[in-house]
């Protein structure tokens, strides 16, 4: 189905020589978030640094490796500052449906109360600032309610929706940080939250030129983010539960499990098919099932990287 810039590195569990089953079919909403140990969920914290201009690839030989980490292009920061929740809601991530329950999802959510600060992810220009009953920046009007979106370097656009006050105006220069807004819940939200997302190219009204957000936000203190990339052979997505295991060192199981999806259709643009951001440094275990059988991959997450993972399944 794609063929991109990543370089492919295929693994077929059949040729490891062992075999290995899927956790119990998904019961509850994708994608969850479940504790197997009785100890705390890691609670990351997000220490404001600015990008580094100078930052480069972590040397990467794929020939001989089953992932790769690079520096990733991280240049915005969460929109939302503690003390409100400055994590992104995964149980409707970018590119999901909610277990088919939802319109597959450009952005990604900010669960907070109403009234909660809304900050510019970075630096830029306000280019809209109003409610969309009269604009279309998606195939309906007035479903993003009340919005603000920001014009960055390089054709880059942060749209921020579902605002109960707007602070700018078109025009406005912001800088990273600057509150411009409020939560609410305007437009087709369904309770009080952010809605973030991240356009790409010359018109921020093409509702399908979003990226996935997470790959644009600096990871919170001591964790990473994970990209992974289905070739699956098949000219559609479809939407393939992820089983994502974390192993701390000297655990003798995983200390926690995430399930997630890939990408829902109309996302086949995406370079890559699934993204989880603000995982704990450390060994993972990625497991899938295309049908015919299970694939696994381990793979290390660094604090502050990308991690970019590559099936190719003939």
């Amino acid at each position: 189905m794609k063929f991109f810039s990543i370089i492919f590195i295929s693994l077929f569990l059949a040729s490891c020589g062992t075999s290995a089953v899927l956790p119990t079919p998904i019961e509850s909403r994708l994608p969850t978030l479940t504790q197997t140990s009785t100890s705390t969920a890691p609670a990351p914290t997000f220490t404001p640094l600015p990008p580094s201009a100078t930052s480069t690839p972590v040397p990467c030989d794929p020939l001989t490796v089953d992932f790769c980490i690079t520096a990733g292009h991280f240049l915005f920061r969460p929109p939302i500052m503690p003390p409100g929740n400055d994590q992104v809601d995964i149980t409707y991530l970018y590119g999901s449906t909610d277990n088919r329950k939802r319109d597959p999802h450009h952005g990604v959510e900010f669960q907070n109360a109403f009234g909660t600060p809304v900050y510019a992810a970075g630096d830029g220009e306000v280019v809209f600032a109003d409610s969309d009953r009269e604009i279309k920046l998606s195939p309906w009007t007035d479903f993003y309610g009340n919005v603000v979106i920001i014009r960055h370097a390089n054709e880059l656009y942060t749209l921020y929706a579902h605002l109960s006050n707007i602070f700018v105006q078109i025009g406005d220069v912001v800088t990273v940080g600057e509150m411009i807004g409020e939560v609410g819940d305007s437009g087709a939200a369904t309770g009080s939250h952010l809605h973030f997302e991240v356009r790409k190219g010359n018109d921020y009204t093409d509702y399908l030129s979003t990226e996935n957000p997470v790959l644009w936000l600096i990871p919170h203190e001591s964790t990473g983010t994970l990209s992974i990339t289905l070739n699956l052979n098949i000219e559609q997505n479809v939407e393939r539960p992820l089983v994502i295991s974390y192993y701390e060192d000297g655990g003798t199981g995983p200390a926690y499990i995430y399930y997630i999806s890939s990408y829902a259709r109309e996302f086949e643009y995406n370079d890559e098919d699934a993204v989880l951001g603000s995982l704990p440094s450390g060994r993972y275990r990625i497991t899938f099932n295309d049908n015919v059988r299970v694939h696994e991959r381990w793979v290390d997450v660094e604090a502050g990287k990308l991690t970019q993972v590559y099936f190719v399944v003939k």
